[in-house]
């Protein structure tokens, strides 16, 4: 997955206590993301606005400490947005 306002790769970093975890800038991509892993992938998650991306309406996404970073990254790899914002992205966070 692309983030929209950077350009960039969304890569899986870990946070020490709450494990992999993404950081998304827009809220248009958070909204999409949240859609695809709600009614895709059923992943379990929770979020956070820092400061520095909530103006934009940017989130964090945890996925705990049970989950698995390559899956978590294989599905973030294999999502993409068309203009209409629909997923055409395969993949399973499950084990």
């Amino acid at each position: 997955m692309i983030d929209t306002k950077t350009g960039e790769r969304i890569t899986v970093a870990i946070d020490e206590k709450y494990g992999p975890y993404i950081r998304v800038a827009t809220y248009a991509d958070a909204a999409a993301l949240e859609d695809v892993l709600d009614d895709q992938y059923f992943v379990l998650y929770w979020t956070k606005s820092p400061d520095d991306i909530v103006g934009d309406g940017g989130n964090e996404y945890y996925f705990g400490g049970a989950a698995d970073p390559v899956r978590v990254q294989t599905i973030l790899d294999s999502i993409s947005f068309d203009e209409n914002r629909k997923s055409n992205g395969a993949g399973s966070i499950n084990n």
